[in-house]
């Protein structure tokens, strides 16, 4: 029986009632139920600096399935051997939610997650233009291997969540070509849009959801993130536009949609029921944040807001390492705000150009390709050892090391 005042539910909390007013609620299309998707020990770990061991992977995983998560992104099992074991390790032992694995739009990526053993695979794909011709060389391209990679991890049993990368950010008429054979003819099993640079209100994730419901009839799930504040309301309005699951992550790591915020928001301010044990939610931050180090994220000022470490996003920057920002200042340059463009750091999900922008930042001589990939290597171990990122005079031995040994 539906409350005559949902808006104040006794010894748990009292919000405003005009969120149940019916020209607040008018046009809504809430889904029967929200899917929760935690993405904290992937793209939370890719928060500069964090590194989760092993066995903090699977306390973590274990604490979100016991809390009621339904749905639990392990890692990406291409960064390393140990996100590998991580995840093969959680399928095995985390029997309450489902287990899901990042790949790009490749099928070794894919073999990876059939290697771990995951029942899901989320298949990601940028919709910038400049990604994806330097990739593929053409959108024709880009759909014809998205669609055959997807084809490929169905036909090895496994679901895919079709990932689209600065979705908020796309044409419309980009995304429908994307999405529609993805669907239709290579039959994923839901799609998700991504706001990357968190810059989309509330009405365009609203008008976006809405749009991508018309074209195709699987569950949309959306990947918010908070660089303009917006994460939590965001991912909200997605929900009233019909979005049937929600990616969080515990304490907003990596500026990310906080999984607290949303569970709270979805429960109180929209009257559903998410199947979280709400009362685990302190104890599972207080967990994150001390295998993390790491506090809360906060937009435009916070400590790292121009951090970057993974190696994806410094490839970019090495073809325009000539430019401002290096292209980084393209979405938001933090100079607006007194702060950096940019600051690289190295650590666990650095990549190759990651080096090569290190050695040019320090004034080093460039590394050959075997030579960075070399300090590459030793830079992912050490980070993975300290739990953190590489320092500029740690960098500079291995450099120095690496350097030695091929004059």
């Amino acid at each position: 029986m539906v409350s005559e005042m949902p808006w104040k539910v006794p010894g748990k909390w009292s919000v405003s009632m005009y969120n149940w007013a019916e020209q607040v609620r008018a046009g809504w299309s809430l889904p029967q139920k929200v899917t929760i998707h935690d993405v904290t020990l992937r793209d939370g770990e890719q928060t500069p600096g964090v590194v989760f061991r092993l066995e903090e992977k699977l306390k973590i995983a274990h604490a979100l399935a016991d809390a009621g998560v339904q749905r639990i992104e392990g890692g990406m099992a291409a960064v390393s051997a140990e996100d590998v074991e991580a995840i093969t390790k959680m399928v095995k032992e985390v029997r309450e939610a489902e287990i899901a694995t990042l790949c790009r739009a490749r099928k070794d990526d894919v073999d990876l997650a059939l290697k771990c053993n995951v029942g899901r695979a989320i298949i990601e794909l940028s919709t910038r233009a400049e990604h994806i011709n330097s990739i593929w060389g053409s959108r024709e391209k880009a759909i014809e291997s998205l669609v055959d990679v997807i084809k490929y991890a169905k036909t090895n049993g496994i679901k895919v969540t079709l990932f689209l990368m600065e979705a908020s950010r796309a044409d419309l008429a980009l995304l429908k070509s994307f999405i529609v054979p993805s669907v239709k003819e290579a039959e994923a099993d839901s799609v998700s849009l991504v706001d990357t640079r968190g810059c989309a209100l509330p009405q365009a994730m609203v008008h976006l959801v809405t749009k991508v419901k018309q074209w195709v009839d699987v569950p949309i799930e959306v990947h918010c993130h908070n660089v303009w504040g917006l994460a939590t309301v965001n991912t909200l309005a997605s929900v009233t536009a019909g979005a049937e699951v929600i990616h969080t992550c515990v304490n907003g790591l990596g500026g990310n949609a906080a999984l607290e915020e949303c569970v709270m928001g979805i429960e109180g301010l929209l009257g559903m029921e998410t199947g979280i044990k709400t009362r685990q939610l302190l104890g599972l931050s207080h967990m994150v944040k001390d295998f993390s180090r790491a506090d809360w994220y906060k937009p435009f000022v916070g400590p790292d807001v121009s951090y970057v470490e993974a190696g994806v996003i410094t490839g970019r920057m090495w073809t325009h390492r000539d430019e401002p920002g290096m292209g980084r200042s393209e979405f938001l340059n933090y100079e607006v705000v007194g702060g950096k463009s940019v600051t690289l750091v190295l650590g666990k999900k650095s990549g190759r150009h990651s080096i090569m922008l290190k050695a040019l930042e320090l004034g080093l001589n460039l590394p050959s390709e075997e030579e960075s990939s070399e300090m590459l290597s030793q830079v992912k171990t050490l980070s993975i050892e300290k739990k953190g990122a590489l320092t500029d005079d740690e960098f500079k031995q291995i450099y120095q090391q690496v350097m030695a040994q091929n004059n």
